[in-house]
């Protein structure tokens, strides 16, 4: 068999920990990269903290980083430009995986330069409401490469799929997987004064379609002694006005930890009662498949990426229903055996229906089919 040459695209590298995409890469990369006669090149850039991520489970992936001063001078568009030119020019792989709706732009340039491509939506970025004219416009290009020129147009949530098969009637489902944690979480409880299994979680970027601000509000309505602690993890803010309006709102039992490594988030994870995720706008949440495969209870607004994956009423409340989710959250604060019981069910779920190495063979078998098929560009 001959070498195959795989790289990903779309996220700040293997070492980041910035988002879904990038965590997604990560754990998929893994797998592909133990395949014989395989050897993968993850693109990114020198920007994140390599510490923060365990490098040892990536060792078999080659990372290749844009310059750290293309981020500062041009952002996030520059360091994909700069890894499509790298691609093109220098690596020259069989296939690229792009994810993310951005990334994707460049799929009809990749094509003409002889390179299959693999694309992946993880969600309608355009939908998002922090994107200006220009920025929403070149999202909905982008989503419009990743079906229109793609050599295999795969998409990880099912509403997605709906979307979009009747412009691309192969259009591929490959949900996302998700793992057990098994991280020491001795010196994180410590550091921010927890005790498991006695606060709440929420974990995301602080972007208005998470409805963070639900969620505060929500908190504050409940009494002091009726509510339980919520941790707040996230940054990357692209609105500072509205970070900084949650943390002034926010009660003394709301707590913000800012954005995190992989390894303090997965402490957190794994040792609180509940994951809170009241946004409205996802594709398929790698933090909802961690928190059920840890056999954690889950409160979720009721969007179609989310009940596709929870399967348990519940759950999930009504989207954007303050009074739902206020009630939602005194039941978590309140019902020990309910999260325990709910956990149980959602781990369950999760162990039958999703796992990184299903996935990620899936991407695999995409590849081969693209390296297999006569170019039809």
């Amino acid at each position: 068999m001959r070498n195959i040459r795989l790289a990903f695209l779309g996220g700040r590298g293997i070492y980041s920990n910035y988002g879904g995409v990038e965590n997604a890469i990560r754990e998929i990369s893994d797998v592909i990269s133990q395949k014989e006669n395989t050897k993968v090149t993850v693109y990114g850039t020198k920007t994140e903290d390599f510490s923060k991520v365990n490098q040892e489970i990536i060792k078999n992936v080659q990372a290749v980083n844009s310059p750290s001063w293309i981020y500062k001078k041009l952002g996030q568009h520059g360091i994909i430009f700069w890894c499509v030119l790298h691609l093109m020019f220098i690596s020259r792989p069989n296939v690229v995986f792009v994810f993310a709706s951005g990334p994707c732009i460049f799929t009809p340039l990749l094509r003409l330069s002889g390179i299959k491509v693999v694309s992946s939506l993880r969600a309608i970025d355009s939908a998002r409401d922090k994107w200006g004219f220009v920025s929403r416009n070149i999202l909905r290009m982008g989503e419009y490469c990743a079906w229109r020129f793609a050599n295999v147009f795969t998409a990880n949530s099912k509403e997605m799929i709906e979307i979009y098969s009747k412009y691309r009637s192969d259009a591929l489902f490959v949900p996302n997987g998700a793992k057990s944690i098994n991280v020491d979480a001795v010196n994180t409880l410590s550091k921010y004064n927890l005790i498991p299994d006695e606060y709440m979680l929420f974990a995301a970027r602080i972007d208005p379609v998470k409805r963070l601000h639900l969620l505060v509000n929500a908190h504050n309505n409940i009494s002091q002694k009726r509510r339980m602690k919520l941790v707040i993890a996230g940054g990357n803010s692209k609105d500072p006005e509205y970070l900084n309006k949650q943390i002034s709102d926010a009660n003394g039992d709301i707590l913000f930890v800012g954005h995190l490594g992989q390894q303090e988030l997965e402490a957190l994870l794994k040792n609180s009662r509940a994951f809170i995720s009241p946004s409205i706008l996802e594709g398929m949440s790698n933090s909802i498949l961690s928190a059920m495969i840890n056999g954690k209870a889950v409160l979720a607004a009721d969007i179609k990426a989310n009940t596709d994956i929870l399967d348990d009423d519940r759950a999930v409340f009504p989207a954007d229903n303050l009074d739902l989710l206020q009630s939602g959250l005194m039941k978590i604060s309140n019902d020990k055996d309910f999260c325990f019981n709910l956990g149980v069910k959602l781990k369950e779920h999760a162990q039958s229906n999703f796992s990184w190495e299903s996935t990620a063979n899936k991407f695999y078998n995409a590849a081969l089919a693209c390296i297999n098929a006569k170019d039809d560009s």
